[in-house]
């Protein structure tokens, strides 16, 4: 499985909708940059996880298990249960593409007004510095141009 192809595939709808650049930060993430933020999704041998950027201040929250929390069951509809890894990731990645477009179109459009329902969840958790790969990914869109408030280095 080539995660970046998957990870286009799934999201190809929000990513031309919201105007998303897809960048591969590493064979196990991928980030989707959006002017104003940027959203990381990173798997794992458990499955997917998706960290929100905030791209002022270079730090970035985990929040798949909010986006869980407000998913309906509908999402699952028509979803083959998972046999094996490779299985669970392609899962995750169409219910999350689902669910972000349905339920979270505010975020995609990079509306912070979610942000307060998020800090008011028990899934909520602090903010944490991104890391070097994620930096050098992020500080250069896949045209090459610099991106406003990558100044620092970390």
């Amino acid at each position: 499985m080539e995660f970046k192809h998957e990870v286009e595939n799934n999201f190809a709808d929000i990513i031309q909708e919201y105007q998303f650049n897809l960048i591969k930060v590493n064979e196990d993430e991928i980030m989707l940059l959006h002017p104003n933020y940027a959203l990381t999704i990173w798997k794992s041998r458990e499955g997917i996880d998706i960290y929100y950027l905030f791209l002022h201040s270079l730090e970035k929250v985990k929040i798949t298990n909010f986006l869980f929390s407000n998913y309906e069951k509908e999402l699952l509809a028509n979803i083959i249960p998972a046999n094996n890894l490779v299985d669970k990731i392609s899962n995750s990645l169409l219910i999350h593409a689902r669910g972000l477009s349905k339920y979270f179109p505010e975020l995609l459009s990079g509306q912070n007004d979610w942000i307060k329902d998020f800090k008011e969840n028990k899934f909520y958790n602090e903010p944490r510095a991104i890391n070097k790969d994620e930096y050098s990914a992020y500080k250069t869109n896949i045209n090459g141009k610099k991106i406003e408030g990558f100044q620092n280095e970390i």
